[in-house]
C-alpha cells in the first residue's frame, strides 16, 4: 500500500510544476491543439498512475482526496494563455478606446484585431495591477504584439492617431476648407455643405457667411471626424472667445468684421491696434476705408499688394471700400485672438492713413494728414524701385 509521503511525491510533482512554465504560443496553434493538449498523453499518464494510487490504497482513499483531490482537478483544469512574444510586427491596426471603455473590452478588442495572441493574457496582466488605465482615443499597434507590449504602446500618447489641422490667422473661408478636406481626407463638397447654413452653428450672420466665424488655431480630432463635426469645434471655439471677451453677441457680426481687416492688413503686434484705429478715425468721419484687402477679396487676388485703378472703380464689388464707405458687408478673413482685441481696443492716435514701406520687413508708415501720406507712399515706391527683388513685392 501506498503510504502518505509517496503520495507527497506525487502530487508535489505534478508534470510541469518541477520548473517554470512552458514557452506560452499564440491562439491559433493552441486551438489547433487543443483537444490533444486537453487529453495529452502526459496527463493520461499522470490520470492513470493517480487513480491506480487511488484503487490501491484501499480504505484511505477517501482521506487522500480530501487531501489531494481538489489539487488534481485544479492542474486537470489548467489551460496555458496564449501569448506572443515581442514587440510585434506589420501590418498595423488601429485600435480604439472609447470613453468609459473598462478594461475588459480593451483586452478582448486587442485579441479580436489579432494586435494579441489572446483576451487572457492582457486581462491578467490588468488584473494585477488596477492602476493600468487607457485614455480613450485611436492608436495604432502592430500585430503579434505581447500582452505587455501591447498594453505599453496602448498608453504611449505617441502611438495615437489624430487629424492634426492647422488654420492659420487671416487666411480666408475657403481656403480653410480646402486645408481642411486635405488633411481630414474629406470630400471639398462636404465642407461645402457644412458651412452652408450659419444657423446649424448658433450663429446668424446677416451676409449669411461662416467667413470669420471659424477661430484659427491648431486642432486635433480623432479619425472619421465629419465636415460638420470639425466646422462645429472651430465656430464653438470663435463663439467662446467672442464671450470671453465680454463682446454681445449683436456685435459680433460687426467685431468680426472689423477684427477680420485689420488681420489682413498688419503685420506686427503694434500695428494691429494702430490699423485698427486708423480704421475708426475713417469710420467716425464717414470717409471710405479704402482697403486693397477688402477688393482682392472679392477679386481673389490675395497675393497682390496692391489694386488696380479698374478694381478700385468697380461697384459691382460690395466689399469694394474704396466706394462704398463704413465697413465691408462681413468677415474678409478669419481673424484671431490679437485682431479681435485690436478691434476693440485701438490705439490712441489721429491718423488716418498708412502704408507699408517696405513689403518685406512689413514696416508700416501711419499719418494723420494727406501730405504726409503722399511722402510715405513716395518712400515705399523708391523700396520698389531699388531692385528687382522688392520690385516682385510691389
Amino acid at each position: 500500500m501506498t503510504n502518505d509521503s509517496d503520495f507527497d511525491k506525487i502530487f508535489n510533482t505534478l508534470p510541469g510544476e518541477t520548473s517554470g512554465p512552458p514557452p506560452l504560443r499564440p491562439r491559433s496553434q493552441l486551438r489547433s491543439e487543443k483537444k490533444s493538449s486537453s487529453g495529452g498523453w502526459g496527463k493520461r499518464i499522470f490520470a492513470g498512475v493517480a487513480l491506480a494510487v487511488l484503487v490501491l490504497s484501499g480504505t484511505g482513499v477517501w482521506l487522500l482526496w480530501n487531501e489531494y483531490g481538489t489539487r488534481v482537478i485544479n492542474y486537470f483544469a489548467e489551460e496555458e494563455v496564449a501569448n506572443f512574444e515581442g514587440g510585434g510586427a506589420e501590418p498595423a491596426i488601429e485600435i480604439v478606446v472609447n470613453p468609459g471603455d473598462i478594461g475588459e473590452a480593451v483586452a478582448r478588442e486587442l485579441a479580436e484585431a489579432g494586435v494579441t495572441a489572446s483576451f487572457e493574457a492582457v486581462y491578467e496582466i490588468l488584473l494585477q495591477d488596477a492602476t493600468i488605465t487607457f485614455q480613450p482615443g485611436t492608436y495604432r499597434l502592430l500585430t503579434g504584439m505581447s500582452a505587455d507590449s501591447a498594453i505599453a504602446a496602448l498608453r504611449d500618447p505617441n502611438n495615437r492617431v489624430q487629424i492634426e489641422i492647422l488654420i492659420t490667422e487671416g487666411v480666408a473661408l475657403q481656403r480653410a476648407l480646402d486645408i481642411i478636406a486635405e488633411k481630414a481626407s474629406l470630400s471639398p463638397d462636404s465642407l461645402t455643405e457644412a458651412v452652408a447654413d450659419p444657423s446649424l452653428y448658433g450663429v446668424n450672420p446677416p451676409n449669411g457667411s461662416l467667413e470669420g466665424y471659424l477661430f484659427p488655431a491648431t486642432y486635433t480630432f480623432e479619425p472619421g471626424a465629419t465636415a460638420g463635426d470639425i466646422v462645429a469645434r472651430m465656430v464653438e471655439e470663435m463663439k467662446s472667445r467672442l464671450e470671453t471677451a465680454g463682446i454681445p453677441e449683436e456685435q459680433w457680426h460687426e467685431t468680426l468684421t472689423m477684427a477680420a481687416l485689420i488681420q489682413r492688413e498688419a503685420r506686427f503686434d503694434d500695428d494691429f491696434y494702430r490699423v485698427s484705429r486708423v480704421f475708426s478715425n475713417r469710420l467716425d468721419v464717414n470717409m471710405p476705408l479704402q482697403s486693397d484687402a477688402t477688393v482682392t477679396y472679392w477679386t481673389g487676388e490675395y497675393g497682390s499688394a496692391g489694386t488696380s485703378e479698374d478694381d478700385r472703380a468697380d461697384g459691382d464689388n460690395p466689399f469694394n471700400t474704396y466706394i462704398y464707405t463704413g465697413l465691408p458687408p462681413g468677415p474678409i478673413s478669419l481673424p484671431g485672438e490679437l485682431a479681435i482685441d485690436a478691434a476693440l481696443n485701438p490705439a490712441d492716435g489721429e491718423w488716418l492713413y498708412f502704408v507699408s514701406v517696405d513689403l518685406r520687413t512689413g514696416e508700416t508708415v501711419f499719418s494723420e494728414t494727406y501730405n504726409q501720406h503722399l511722402r510715405a507712399v513716395d518712400q515705399w515706391l523708391e523700396w520698389c524701385r531699388e531692385s528687382d527683388e522688392n520690385g516682385a513685392y510691389c
